[in-house]
């Protein structure tokens, strides 16, 4: 019989500041006034639409005597992360505003861990929980994708009007990501049965609460179920920071993505679109408890129920979930745990 596991005290960081609330933006430059210095503030964006947002803000605080800098359209790999850093190293901020996606908010959580600066981040997205996590996915100088250790933000900012404005299809990936909590954390929990890991029981219960939150949310959404998909995905978020890594919200499903990325790099699918994928396997192979209530989600939000419908071929996939777990070989989940059915024969099941 396995032997409990003790998770000994630690230090995790939270942020200062979360506000979520429908025009959240229009009080951005008091908010930030009030919490923190901004003297000197750089603010990252995306190239177009975030840019747009995040203009009143810099219009706002020039007109009140402050500098404010700009770094547009990050490439979302270790290169943009070396030359903001360089720039900051070059002239120091008091302050880093990320507006975005997943690319500007990643590049300037890394640069923000390494420079030691503040940062603040304004999703104009929800496709993904890196919102408030201590990791970004960034592609390195072997054009790999990677999760690397990076900073928690110190303030987030969610505006759930300008989100409702945004394209669906991003706010459907971020449910995708969300509820890939469900399936993590069951790996989470085979591995320390095994003995491979401990398991931390906060974190994987707060991964778990902040996914189940979004079972029964209304579609098409309104700010009210927005609201509920932020603070979920905040939540992650938080789990990963108490966890010291990314195990309460990534598991097979996670790996079947990164699968994907590497044997079709430059695919035009969202991440939480191909974790919503592999969530389906994913709890397929685990005979998950919540897999019924998953599909009925993905039935009423729009994602196909099943493998078919994806845009992948029952080839890719099976490829995909063969290469899964070389993808990150230190993490234990149920395609190694149980490797009785084929990755063939998987694929074919929940294809049905």
């Amino acid at each position: 019989m396995p032997q409990p596991t003790v998770v000994g005290p630690r230090t995790v960081e939270v942020p200062s500041v979360l506000r979520i609330a429908s025009g959240a933006i229009d009080t951005l430059a008091d908010l930030l006034s009030s919490h923190f210095d901004v003297s000197e503030v750089v603010i990252v964006t995306g190239a177009s639409a975030s840019w747009q947002i995040a203009s009143t803000l810099q219009h706002e605080l020039r007109s009140d005597g402050h500098d404010v800098r700009e770094f547009r359209d990050p490439r979302g790999d270790t290169s943009s992360v070396t030359d903001l850093v360089e720039i900051l190293d070059q002239r120091p901020a008091s302050l880093l505003v990320a507006f975005g996606g997943g690319r500007p908010t990643d590049v300037a959580k890394l640069a923000a861990s390494r420079t030691k600066i503040d940062l603040v981040v304004v999703p104009t997205i929800l496709s993904h929980d890196g919102i408030c996590s201590p990791v970004a996915s960034v592609v390195t100088g072997d054009n790999r994708r990677r999760s690397l250790p990076a900073a928690t933000p110190t303030g987030i900012v969610i505006d759930t009007a300008l989100l409702a404005s945004a394209p669906e299809r991003y706010l459907r990936a971020g449910v995708g990501d969300l509820l890939s909590n469900i399936t993590a954390v069951a790996d989470w929990r085979l591995a320390s049965d095994g003995g491979a890991e401990p398991i931390d029981e906060i974190a994987a219960s707060m991964a778990l609460a902040a996914a189940q939150s979004v079972l029964e949310v209304d579609w098409p959404p309104s700010e009210h179920s927005i609201g509920t998909i932020a603070r979920g995905l905040v939540m992650s978020g938080l789990a990963m920071e108490i966890a010291g890594s990314s195990r309460p919200c990534s598991g097979a499903e996670h790996l079947i993505s990164h699968a994907l990325d590497e044997l079709h790099p430059g695919a035009s699918t969202l991440h939480g679109e191909q974790v919503a994928l592999g969530t389906l396997i994913s709890s397929y192979a685990q005979d998950h408890p919540e897999r019924q209530p998953i599909v009925d989600l993905f039935e009423r939000i729009g994602f196909p129920a099943t493998a078919r419908g994806w845009g992948w071929t029952e080839e890719d996939l099976v490829r995909a979930v063969e290469h899964a777990p070389d993808t990150r070989p230190d993490r234990r989940t149920i395609l190694d745990i149980d490797a009785s059915r084929s990755a063939r024969a998987l694929v074919a099941a929940v294809s049905q």
